[in-house]
């Protein structure tokens, strides 16, 4: 039974009556249920980032690169307060339905749930876990045309000490599998656990410094020629707000990850560097940039990324905003890959923008008008591509209750 089969039109308009009658009807007193659904319309001028039409009509039988489709959303957010914990959670599903390729309809599910703690005054933590379904991105997949649905698994504990009033840790454990089928490997995935330990010294009023260090135990599983590899972070981090309309975040260390006899062991300078700044009460700007280690799900093996990201924000009124994004990531490919894939020694480039437009029409309706763009351009020439992403958003959610 196809996907399109399992929620037809009538079954979505469903979901936002029983999103209606669960608004009015909130288990807790001292919760806050907020109910919220979208149409979101767009087009997409290469759906599945291919270089040219001779390339999509190699792969897909087609030479037709864009489309456009609907996105329906229905969800709702609950946030309950207990003298100082707090319980939230998020369940949302979603609906595509694309005019051409007809075969890329699909849904999609998103159910999240956390709980923010405090016991005493030196102990904070945070338990959060999610479970999403979701279309993998054509970008990030090697030259693939055919509908592939991820599913995600999320578990992260946070347990935070204050040592005293100058010193803080901060410790996490994170638990991260991946169900992400390709061509050939229908049980292809990933499984990460992430354990992180991060010392802070808090004695200046401006300026928050120390040191984390963090181990990965990861696996690709269910493929050929991939499998364990394992990664260590060491990083010195400082936070400086230099006044009340400014702020730096950085931190710099080394990466050493390894993938296994033969498989391209990584040892590497990584970091990051951020830089926020308001101008006024209508304009803000945010500058960034990280060079890190990644795993790279699209093929197996890791990826080194370098990226610059700028972001200028501005609100003429209370009513609309507007933000203009733009970046470029520097990727390097290395360690062994799936069989059939070919990224040993790729090199990309990928520059992009991106621009929305907020229109808080009334206290619970919010018009997003917004366009994207995005180019690879790859030492490997099937990889390179570029596209423009156009669409609108109508969002109607029940709004917050106000502060007093």
């Amino acid at each position: 039974m196809s996907d399109r089969q399992l929620i037809p039109h009538a079954g979505r308009i469903g979901l936002f009556v029983l999103i209606g009658v669960v608004a009015s009807t909130s288990a807790f007193g001292g919760s806050t249920f907020l109910p919220y659904a979208s149409e979101q319309y767009e087009h997409n001028s290469n759906v599945f980032a291919l270089p040219n039409s001779a390339a999509a009509l190699a792969f897909n039988g087609d030479p037709r690169l864009g489309d456009s489709d609907l996105k329906t959303v229905a969800g709702f957010e609950e946030d309950y307060l207990w003298d100082r914990q707090r319980l939230y959670s998020t369940l949302e599903g979603r609906y595509f339905r694309y005019d051409h390729f007809d075969e890329l309809s699909h849904y999609e599910y998103l159910a999240k749930a956390g709980l923010d703690w405090k016991l005493l005054s030196a102990f904070d933590g945070t338990f959060l876990g999610s479970f999403e379904r979701y279309m993998a991105p054509f970008a990030n997949r090697d030259t693939q045309t055919a509908l592939a649905i991820n599913l995600e698994r999320h578990g992260i504990g946070k347990f935070n000490f204050r040592i005293s009033p100058e010193w803080r840790l901060e410790t996490s454990v994170d638990y991260h599998d991946l169900d992400a089928p390709i061509q050939g490997f229908p049980n292809y995935g990933l499984t990460e656990t992430t354990g992180l330990a991060a010392l802070k010294y808090l004695g200046f009023s401006n300026l928050t410094y120390g040191i984390s260090a963090d181990y990965i135990d990861g696996k690709y599983r269910n493929a050929p020629l991939v499998g364990t590899y394992n990664q260590t972070d060491i990083d010195l981090t400082a936070t400086y707000a230099a006044t009340g309309l400014s702020s730096f975040d950085g931190a710099v260390g080394h990466t050493q990850r390894d993938q296994g006899l033969n498989q391209g062991n990584i040892s590497e300078i990584t970091g990051k560097l951020g830089y926020s700044r308001r101008f006024s009460g209508k304009t803000s700007i945010q500058v960034s940039y990280t060079r890190a280690v990644n795993s790279y799900i699209g093929a197996g093996g890791s990826e080194l990324d370098s990226t610059v990201n700028v972001t200028i924000n501005f609100q003429p009124t209370y009513k609309t905003g507007m933000s203009f994004g733009f970046s470029e990531t520097w990727s390097d490919f290395t360690g062994q890959t799936i069989p059939g894939s070919d990224v040993l020694g790729r090199r990309d480039r990928s520059p992009g923008a991106t621009f929305k437009l907020n229109y808080q029409a009334t206290r619970w309706l919010l018009i997003q008008p917004y366009a994207n763009y995005a180019r690879r351009s790859s030492t490997f020439e099937l990889y390179n591509y570029s596209g423009t992403i156009i669409g609108i958003e109508v969002l109607a959610k029940k709004p917050a209750p106000r502060t007093r």
